[in-house]
Order: C-alpha cells, then sequence, then structure tokens
C-alpha cells in the first residue's frame, strides 16, 4: 500500500581506513543522526554493476546476524555511491593486531574458534564466504573475532556449490585453479591457511608467497602440498594444532574436514602448558616469555649459533637459570622439552 521513501541520512568522513578494490573504500564517520562514530563502506555504482546487486552484500551480512560475524546497521544510497554501515572496531583488524608481534596459541586457538563459528553460522544461511583471510576478520571492543567482507560471498546453489570470483590467488584453495565452482571445503582451506598465518606470523607467510613467481607456480606448489612450508611452524605450536592445520590444507578436499564444526570441534581440544608463551624474533635470535598461573616466570632464549639461556624464578625474584637447559648447541628436542615444561 505504501511506496518506498527515500529519508535522508547525514554523516561526515573522518578519515579513510582502508581500500578493499578499485571501486570501494572503507571510511570512519561520524553519524550526525545517531551522534555516532561508525565505519561505512563506500562503493561506486561503476560499469559493470547492475542495481539489484549493489545492496548484495549488505543483505548478506543482515541475515546472517550472529555474535561472530559483523553487524550491519544500515545501506543506502546517493547517485553515485552505495554506503554500508557497520560499528566501529577500534581494535581493527587480525591482519593489523598481528603486525607488530606472534600471537600466543591461546589467542590462536580463541580466534579461531571465533571466526569459524561465525563461518559455520554463514554456511548454515546458504552461503559460503571465499575470502577469509586476517584482513576479513575484525576484533571487537571485547577482543572477539569477527567475520567481515562478504564482498565475494555467494549462494550455495542446489547442488551445494558456488562460483567463486576471481580473487587474490594466494588464499584461493588448490581446486580454484581448475575449476570455480566450488563447496563448503574451499572455505575451509582458507580458514586453514588463516590460522596457519597467524602461526608463522606475517613475515614470514609473506615471504613464502614472494618466492613464486607466476600464478601458475603457486597453484602446483598448493596442489603438490609444498605451500605453505610446514617445517616453518615456531617450536612452541601444539603438534596438535599443526595436525588441524595439515588437515584442512590438504589438496585433495576429500581429504579436508568435511564441516566447518568438525574443525572447531578439533581446536577447541587443545590444551596444555604451552599456550601462553609470548615469542619474538630479534635479529635471528628466538626468545619466548611465559608468566604462569603459579607465579613463575620462563624465559627461554636462542642464539642464531644455537646457544641457549634458559630460566625459571618467581615473578619479583631474583633471575636463575636453568642449567639443564642451558648449551652450546640445543636441538629442537630439548627447545620443546622445556616449553612444556
Amino acid at each position: 500500500m505504501y511506496a518506498y521513501q527515500e529519508p535522508r541520512v547525514r554523516f561526515r568522513k573522518i578519515r579513510e581506513i582502508g581500500q578493499e578494490g578499485k571501486n570501494s573504500s572503507v571510511y570512519i564517520i561520524h553519524d550526525g543522526n545517531l551522534d555516532a562514530t561508525l565505519a561505512i563502506k563506500e562503493v561506486e555504482k561503476g560499469s559493470g554493476y547492475f542495481h539489484p546487486s549493489y545492496f548484495e552484500e549488505a543483505q548478506i551480512l543482515y541475515k546472517s546476524a550472529h555474535p561472530n560475524v559483523v553487524q550491519v546497521l544500515y545501506a543506502c544510497e546517493d547517485d553515485d555511491n552505495v554506503y554500508v554501515a557497520a560499528p566501529y572496531y577500534q581494535n581493527g583488524s587480525l591482519k593489523s593486531y598481528m603486525a607488530n608481534r606472534f600471537l600466543t596459541v591461546r589467542e590462536i586457538i580463541q580466534f579461531s574458534c571465533q571466526f569459524l563459528n561465525g563461518l559455520h553460522n554463514i554456511h548454515s544461511k546458504g552461503l559460503y564466504h571465499f575470502d577469509i583471510k586476517p584482513d576479513n576478520i575484525l576484533l571487537s571492543d571485547r577482543h572477539e573475532a569477527l567475520l567481515s567482507d562478504f564482498g565475494q560471498s555467494r549462494r550455495i546453489d542446489e547442488n551445494g556449490l558456488a562460483m567463486q570470483p576471481h580473487q587474490y590467488n594466494k588464499i584461493v584453495a588448490p581446486e580454484f585453479f581448475g575449476n570455480n565452482y566450488l563447496d563448503s571445503r574451499s572455505d575451509i582451506y582458507q580458514a586453514g591457511l588463516t590460522i596457519y598465518h597467524m602461526c608463522v606470523g606475517t613475515a614470514e607467510f609473506d615471504s613464502q608467497i614472494a618466492q613464486f613467481e607466476t600464478v601458475r607456480d603457486l597453484g602446483h606448489a598448493k596442489r603438490s602440498e609444498s605451500f605453505p612450508d610446514f617445517r616453518k611452524f615456531p617450536l612452541h605450536i601444539p603438534g596438535k594444532l599443526k595436525r588441524v592445520i595439515k588437515k584442512s590444507l590438504r589438496a585433495n578436499p576429500q581429504n579436508r574436514y568435511q564441516s566447518v564444526l568438525e574443525m572447531v570441534n578439533a581446536i577447541a581440544d587443545i590444551d596444555g602448558p604451552i599456550l601462553d608463551w609470548q615469542y619474538e624474533i630479534d635479529n635471528g635470535t628466538h626468545k619466548w616469555h611465559q608468566l604462569t598461573d603459579d607465579g613463575y616466570v620462563k624465559r627461554l632464549t636462542v642464539c642464531p649459533e644455537r646457544t641457549s639461556l634458559a630460566q625459571k624464578f618467581r615473578e619479583g625474584a631474583a633471575e636463575r637459570r636453568v642449567t639443564a637447559y642451558c648449551l652450546d648447541n640445543i636441538t629442537d628436542e630439548r627447545i620443546g622439552d622445556f616449553l612444556n615444561l
């Protein structure tokens, strides 16, 4: 009975915080009507678009409401652009959070379970994400991982498949290089690659990508399972987590996890004394540091020449060496023994 109305939205751009392609940008804005600071994605109505697709990403997000999926507040348009507004998360993306330090295993497990729960919700709504990477995982004000950026998402057809759009090939599953009609196991591959990235850090991950001169070379490495390099896991990453990642990155989709819930359950089961090591690399020197629940400080420093200094002492007390692990040529096995003390 009533025609669509076009009420006015007022906002002021504060600064740009990212570009998501040549036709879109993301800004922090102040919404004058709500008196609120928000994030807004601005998409040009360029050639190649047709009108029903303008709001498709906003519709997907709105219909996928979940604690671990970024919330859409509203969507609107003017003559030149489409705008999709969401809360502004001051903690930024997982990529920016990882920029200055390695994550602890506990953080990796928590963030992984959270964004995977969001991904399970997306799949249950009949969608595949197709663009899972640290850039597209935001951290809420409570430091919970939220899946975002559904610009590549596609609806699942009656055969359980969807056509993945062409995109940055470093994250696509191996099967994409021969067939872009993919299923949920493509998202599982991308999730596994994201968790691998969280374990080894951005510098190592980008270094591995840089060694491939062509997309064809990268595709071959994925199909032969020589990328990513599983020898590059830091020594504090537990074997159980490494096995989860390796299974999710198998070249044959039949050998991966067959559902996101199966993957979440495998990760949530990981526990032990190794979860809270703070790890860093300083000019080739590897350093681990941990404060235990019973008030002990544990440290291990391994120089490039493999000389080690191990310490364990009460917080606030004098530093004490653990002589059994202070060696001139420490092995990976001995490092692992100390990290699991």
